[in-house]
């Protein structure tokens, strides 16, 4: 089988994905509120995205008014979450998020969570992390069940903190390393979760030792931290780790004494330029065995490469090519066309890539797996409010009753496949990502 990822830039709207159907359902609603930046922040998206986007909160926001009235009427109160992006602080991405949150509102109008509406409030943070914890405070006061955030790491840091004090789930987007909190859960895969299915993969090709080299900073000590849990977790052996400075321009040294250990595969965690210096000074020693990188170092040119693992190693290319047989995990909606049939987050990330391919952008693939966190974390919380609905609790709960119930559920859930991994909450770990859900692949 062979991995052929879409082409970096690509217009989604030209791709077609089979569309998720659910059974079970939720009245989902939306509201949004903006803060207007200075002029030297704004954005103008583009003129179709403007457009689209118009019509669809118009209709949203007529819905809103009629499923509140009727949630009202029979004593229910609908269930609420918050959204907190960077909707106009100058990153396309955080307009992105909202409008994904609002994709997610229109494709479960229809239905309900046991009758009662799912009301998904947006807000900008206009790329202001104290407005971030503002707008979190708000959200809760006004009674959200739970918060989905943020576009930057330093917004997702201070509600973190707002949400832990206030006892609200809070499902995080970037991919910073996380704190203790009980109530912050992380979607997205860190570097201990990919080089778990690193080491995993090593496992299955026969290898057990692994190296690691990365840069000799703050970044570099995160990674090595995370290299060594992550092979406990998998059962592997270190052999050692090289640190480089920053301002290196060659790195021969460094890949001669990581590949003189002899280890099974080496890991290569670094920013682009180094990692690109690191595989190339790795070739220079004669070095053909597998390295895994990280996927935000992969270039549009070697993402066309990606190719699944399964055919094993090949002869050793000539020319010097820095990238052969470079490997990495990532989430199975960035290789979305080439998953098999039976692959068990398929349907989920065809159902998000239907939203996302709405929004009428042009997207590499790590772009669409950020995108793709939000309607995750969505979905995530749209079961947890079923699992919550199931018990029949008894009317006029307080609220911190409700969301104590919302945490229960979401950590008492089995592991759910979707879009951009797989994930299950548990007791003392702040991820919800699971390495289960990365895809390894290789180029050629």
């Amino acid at each position: 089988m062979h991995l052929e990822p879409r082409t970096p830039r690509r217009s989604l709207r030209r791709q077609r994905h089979t569309r998720l159907t659910r059974t079970s359902g939720t009245t989902v609603l939306m509201r949004r509120t903006h803060v207007v930046p200075p002029a030297s922040a704004l954005v103008t998206p583009p003129r179709p995205l403007v457009s689209t986007l118009l019509r669809t909160t118009v209709a949203l926001c007529v819905l809103l008014a009629a499923a509140i009235a009727a949630a009202q009427a029979d004593g229910s109160s609908p269930w609420r979450i918050g959204v907190i992006a960077s909707q106009s602080a100058g990153s396309a991405i955080g307009a992105l998020q909202a409008s994904v949150a609002e994709r997610f509102a229109a494709a479960y109008v229809a239905v309900g969570v046991y009758g009662v509406p799912l009301v998904i409030d947006v807000r900008d943070d206009a790329g202001d992390p104290r407005r971030a914890e503002s707008l979190a405070r708000e959200l809760i006061d006004e009674g959200v069940l739970a918060l989905v955030c943020c576009t930057s790491p330093s917004a997702s840091e201070r509600v973190s903190a707002v949400a832990e004090a206030s006892g609200v789930v809070l499902l995080k987007l970037d991919g910073t390393p996380t704190t203790d909190h009980v109530w912050t859960l992380a979607l997205r895969a860190d570097a201990r979760t990919q080089m778990t299915a690193a080491a995993v993969h090593v496992a299955d090709e026969g290898k057990s030792a692994m190296a690691l080299m990365t840069l000799d900073n703050a970044f570099g000590v995160d990674a090595a931290e995370a290299f060594e849990r992550a092979l406990a977790d998998a059962g592997r052996e270190p052999v050692g780790t090289i640190q480089y400075p920053p301002s290196a321009t060659v790195l021969t040294p460094e890949a001669l004494w990581a590949a003189t250990r002899e280890p099974g595969a080496i890991v290569v965690w670094g920013l682009t330029t180094d990692t690109d210096l690191a595989l190339r000074g790795l070739r220079t020693r004669g070095w053909f065995g597998p390295a895994y990188v990280r996927p935000e170092t992969i270039g549009p040119a070697t993402w066309r490469r990606l190719t699944a693992t399964a055919e094993g190693p090949t002869a050793p290319p000539t020319g010097g090519d820095a990238w052969w047989q470079v490997r990495s995990a990532v989430s199975p909606v960035t290789v979305f066309e080439s998953l098999p049939a039976e692959h068990p987050n398929r349907e989920a990330a065809a159902a998000a890539l239907a939203r996302i391919e709405t929004l009428d952008a042009r997207l590499d693939p790590m772009e669409v797996g950020t995108l793709a966190l939000v309607d995750d974390a969505l979905t995530l919380l749209q079961r947890a409010f079923e699992d919550v609905a199931a018990l029949a609790l008894p009317p006029g709960l307080p609220a911190a009753s409700v969301r104590q119930a919302v945490l229960d559920a979401l950590m008492s859930a089995p592991p759910r496949p979707l879009a951009a991994g797989t994930y299950q909450a548990r007791s003392g770990d702040p991820r919800m990502a699971r390495w289960q859900g990365l895809v390894v692949v290789m180029t050629r």
